[in-house]
C-alpha cells in the first residue's frame, strides 16, 4: 500500500490567496507537499511517509494523488514542481544533473517534464554535480533546492542534515562545490543490520534515559574528535562496550550516532572555506543532533529559516514561469 497522508491533516498556514502551485520535496524517506498561492505564500503543508524508497513498485503517481488529494481535485490544473530523490535513476523521472558552478537560474531551466496528469503541468528539479579536491564526484537531489531556499547573501555555507548530508558552497549565489556524507545511510544500517543490531534500542520518555542517551551522544562526539581516522576500530569497541554492559541498550544509538556526526563534522570543517559560517538548513531531531555535535567541537553555526525548501521550490518555479 502507498502511504497516506499524515495523521491530523493539513496545517493551514493562511487562505488569503488563491491557490497557484503544488511544491513537493520528495525524498528517500518522507514526502512533504506545500500548496502556494501566487505569491509564494503557504496556504496549507503535508507530509507522509511515502519517500521514494518506500513507493511499492514506482507508483508514484499514486503516492502523490493520495497525499494530495483535496488540492488536486478543487484544482485539477494546478501546476506541480518537485525536487529530490524523485528525480534520481530510482525515482519517477530521472532528471539529470546541473554541474557546478550553478545558481538558481540554471536549474529553473532545465526542469524535466513528466507526463501532463489530466492536463496538469508536473516538473522536476534536476539535481546538482560537483568534483571535489581529489576529482571524485559528488552529487546531491534536493538540498540545491533547500540551499537556494535558505540563501540571503551572495556566499554562504549550509549544511544539509539527511540520510545523506551535504556541506554545500556557495559563492556570488552559485554553488560552486559540496562534500557528501553517508552518515544518515550508515546510521541507519549500524542499527538494523549490524552486529550492533540487537544492542539498539529506544530510549524512553523517563528524563534519566533520555538524559543518559544525550550523554552518549556527547561522549560520542567526544571520541570522534580524539581519534577522527580511528572510526572502524571505534565501532568495534562500541560493539564490546555494548557486551559488556559499558552501554545500555537505549544509549547504543545516540553513542552511535555521535560518533558518526563528530567524524562528520571533524572532517567537513578542515575541508570547507573558513571564512564563511555554518548555516544548518533544517529544524529536526537530526538538525538538533548536528548542532550540538558542532557546538561540542567549538564550530561556530545558525541555522536556516524551517521552510527552506518551500521558499526554494517557489523560487525556482517562479524563475521557470510555471506558477499561473
Amino acid at each position: 500500500m502507498v502511504a497516506s497522508p499524515s495523521s491530523g491533516g493539513p496545517e493551514t498556514v493562511g487562505r488569503d490567496g488563491q491557490p497557484a502551485l503544488i511544491g513537493l520535496d520528495w525524498g528517500s524517506a518522507a514526502l512533504r507537499a506545500w500548496l502556494f498561492d501566487a505569491d509564494g505564500r503557504v496556504l496549507e503543508r503535508r507530509e507522509s511517509a511515502a519517500g521514494v524508497l518506500s513507493v511499492p513498485d514506482g507508483r508514484f503517481r499514486e503516492a502523490f494523488e493520495t497525499l494530495c488529494a483535496g488540492w488536486i481535485e478543487r484544482e485539477p490544473k494546478l501546476p506541480v514542481i518537485a525536487c529530490g530523490m524523485i528525480g534520481s535513476r530510482g525515482g519517477w523521472r530521472e532528471a539529470g544533473l546541473v554541474r557546478a558552478p550553478a545558481g538558481r537560474d540554471a536549474l529553473a531551466g532545465r526542469l524535466t517534464v513528466v507526463d501532463d496528469l489530466a492536463g496538469r503541468t508536473f516538473r522536476i528539479v534536476p539535481g546538482l554535480v560537483a568534483r571535489g579536491h581529489t576529482g571524485s564526484p559528488d552529487v546531491m537531489h534536493g538540498g540545491e533546492t533547500q540551499v537556494f531556499g535558505a540563501l540571503h547573501g551572495r556566499d554562504a555555507l549550509f549544511v544539509v542534515p539527511g540520510t545523506h548530508c551535504r556541506w554545500v558552497e556557495v559563492r556570488d549565489r552559485r554553488i560552486v562545490a559540496l562534500r557528501s556524507y553517508m552518515t544518515g545511510e550508515i546510521y541507519a544500517l549500524l542499527c538494523r543490520h549490524s552486529a550492533l543490531a540487537a544492542a539498539c534500542g529506544d530510549p524512553d520518555d523517563s528524563p534519566k534515559h533520555q538524559a543518559e542517551a544525550l550523554h552518549a551522544f556527547d561522549v560520542g562526539v567526544d571520541h570522534a574528535a580524539a581519534q577522527p581516522s580511528a572510526l572502524a576500530h571505534q565501532l568495534c569497541a562500541a560493539h564490546s562496550e555494548a557486551l559488556l554492559g559499558g552501554l545500555a541498550t537505549h544509549q547504543l544509538p545516540a553513542y552511535l550516532s555521535g560518533l558518526l556526526i563528530g567524524t562528520e563534522v571533524r572532517d567537513a570543517t578542515g575541508w570547507c572555506p573558513h571564512d564563511l559560517t555554518p548555516t544548518l538548513v533544517a529544524r529536526s531531531i537530526l538538525a538538533a543532533r548536528y548542532a550540538r555535535a558542532m557546538h561540542r567541537l567549538g564550530v561556530r553555526g545558525k541555522v536556516a529559516d524551517r521552510d527552506s525548501a518551500a521558499t526554494g521550490l517557489f523560487a525556482i518555479a517562479r524563475a521557470a514561469d510555471l506558477p499561473g
